[in-house]
């Protein structure tokens, strides 16, 4: 039976028929049923780890500010805000939230789901497509499909960095196309024993194939449009035209001119299409300014130091490649070593970026992966007997046992979960119509901004969308309450001492609705007077003015009975929106969870 698991996994895509190569050894010719059976049930695993359906913090904030964008026009100053009233906004994603906003309103949060995943298993069938006989030899290319799926987890959300993540994918593609016969060589004419058997004639370019890359020209004109990520692409694709470059120069030297201009060209047009935005250079100029400021307020712009899940799946897919590359038979290329290093090098460095080195491992360094597996292993693939194509089938059944419910599952709701996201703390405040000037921890406020800000009775003083739109001295008071003095945790520039009260004194807050996993807020709150708790629960505070909710004479007076002060645990999920509905059944996202047949509160699963 172990050995029928084995002939199963190494030797999938066999016929039927068996021939006979030597008196002794039978030889299987290729199956497609088993081939397909294998591919389907590495899909079936690969589409739980990139089908992940949590509600991200900022789905919320884009949903609005493409729907706003649709019916107003593209906002130019900060909306939503009382401390960044008339401050500029630099956004970087426009097309991909108007794309958000259109979404939910024709498919809903479900179709969205199916959408992104959908797109995460193209990019895990990159490295079956790369391995035209992975037939012969499946485990490889399969563990190269996972690795790749499970370092996608981890930022596979509905949110605009999956367009970022698409036209990478695209843009490579595009690569595969224009450079081939050129790429997988090692085209220089120093360290020759790279090229690995290979003689220095295998350096070849077509004229025709690689004018294909003037598509990257549209491509990164929409990828500018869409997403800041762009510039990662551009960047990529900059280094890696300069580096074929070079390798022209170098192989062909005078022969090469007419290549070099035309290459340099393309990156001149690629870079003036990027000019193409609402804010021609000031988006070029903003975000190389933005890029110099630390961000450690933000998670995925950490480097990698925890050995969590991620990080483990991160490690292990960067050993591969590294063995990969070190072992296998296959040349070199020069080009892709280069931006291998340099993407490997961000992904370490800011976590975010770990997609962009899974996808280039499944384009680049598959092949190698499986010509190492070869190498050491010393086995003959072709000399193995093929499975029957029932054995192949019965995986993939016992997979979709498997993995079938949970996915289905995942692809039908967006769960807002309670332990999460401050969902009572809303309906508290939709309850008994609580609506003003409100300080919100910066990863709830365009939740909050969706469910209270829309008619125009409530703002806040911070929230996610940070220096597109808001002064850094806004940021630095939001963090002086939120955070305090937390070395290694934020990024301060205001001169002096840090204040935690200084953000509830500008503008005149009304309410304050914080995070309790963020303790100093709320000792900040204990600590400080003229302010009383409205509303607790395990998981959110509301305090609101004292001179307000406290005195009987006033309008917004909260008799202490209508209080609901407590611990009581944060269990269960809303569907996305996840927003109490105002007057009635009137309220856009009560209409959109009716016709989506999504229901409004449910346990957890």
């Amino acid at each position: 039976m172990v050995d029928q698991w084995v002939c199963l996994l190494r030797t999938i895509g066999s016929s039927d028929t068996v021939q006979e190569s030597s008196p002794n050894l039978n030889v299987s010719e290729p199956r497609p049923w088993s081939a397909w059976a294998i591919v389907a049930a590495t899909m079936l695993a690969a589409a739980i780890a990139v089908s992940p359906n949590s509600a991200d913090p900022d789905l919320w904030g884009h949903v609005q500010y493409g729907r706003d964008a649709l019916r107003e026009g593209l906002a130019r100053t900060t909306t939503y805000s009382y401390t960044a009233n008339g401050y500029r906004w630099i956004n970087h994603e426009n097309l991909s939230e108007l794309a958000l906003a259109i979404g939910v309103d024709t498919i809903g949060p479900a179709g969205l789901l199916v959408l992104k995943t959908l797109l995460g298993l193209a990019i895990c069938l990159v490295p079956f497509w790369k391995t035209k006989d992975f037939a012969k030899n499946p485990l490889p290319v399969v563990v190269v499909a996972l690795l790749i799926a499970v370092n996608l987890t981890n930022h596979w959300n509905v949110r605009p960095q999956l367009f970022s993540f698409g036209f990478f994918a695209l843009l490579l593609l595009l690569i595969e196309f224009a450079f081939t016969g050129w790429q997988g060589h090692w085209n220089l004419p120093w360290l020759t024993t790279l090229r690995r058997g290979e003689s220095a004639e295998a350096f070849s370019w077509n004229h025709r194939w690689v004018k294909l890359m003037w598509l990257a020209v549209p491509l990164c004109f929409l990828w500018t449009n869409t997403h800041g990520g762009f510039m990662a692409g551009v960047g990529v694709l900059c280094v890696y035209l300069v580096c074929r470059m070079i390798e022209a120069a170098t192989m062909r030297k005078w022969q090469a001119s007419g290549m070099l201009r035309r290459l340099m060209l393309m990156i001149v047009v690629t870079l003036l299409a990027t000019l193409i935005n609402p804010y021609s250079f000031g988006l070029h100029q903003w975000m190389l300014e933005a890029l110099r400021e630390p961000r450690p307020e933000i998670t995925e712009w950490h480097p990698l130091y925890s050995l969590d899940m991620f990080s483990i799946a991160f490690i292990a897919m960067v050993s591969v490649m590294v063995l990969s590359l070190t072992f296998s038979r296959k040349p070199l290329d020069f080009t892709q070593l280069v931006v291998l290093t340099l993407v490997a090098t961000q992904a370490v460095m800011h976590q975010r970026h770990a997609p962009f080195l899974a996808m280039l491992c499944g384009f680049w360094v598959t092949p190698h992966v499986v010509s190492a597996w070869n190498r050491v292993t010393q086995r003959n693939g072709d000399a193995e007997r093929s499975p029957h194509p029932a054995v192949a089938w019965g995986v993939v059944v016992l997979v979709g046992i498997l993995f079938a419910i949970p996915l289905f599952h995942r692809l039908s709701v967006m769960p807002v979960y309670r332990n999460t996201y401050p969902v009572s703390a809303l309906e508290f405040l939709d309850k008994h119509n609580v609506h003003g000037k409100t300080i919100v921890s910066y990863n709830w406020a365009q939740y909050f901004i969706a469910a209270r800000c829309g008619e125009g009775d409530s703002t806040v003083q911070f929230d996610g969308r940070f220096r597109t739109c808001y002064p850094q001295s806004v940021v630095d008071r939001h963090f002086d309450f939120i955070l305090g003095d937390a070395p290694g945790m934020r990024h301060r520039k205001i001169a002096g001492p840090v204040d935690p009260t200084a953000a509830l004194l500008e503008g005149d807050p009304k309410l304050v609705l914080l995070d309790r996993g963020q303790p100093h807020s709320e000792h900040v709150m204990e600590d400080v007077a003229g302010w009383t708790l409205l509303y607790q629960d395990s998981l959110a505070q509301i305090w609101g003015r004292s001179d307000l909710f406290n005195e009987p004479k006033s309008p917004e007076y909260l008799a202490p009975q209508q209080r609901s002060i407590s611990d009581a645990e944060q269990i269960g999920y809303v569907a996305w929106p996840a927003i109490p509905p105002h007057d009635g059944d009137n309220h856009p996202s009560s209409q959109l969870a009716r016709a989506n047949g999504t229901p409004t509160s449910r346990g957890q699963p």
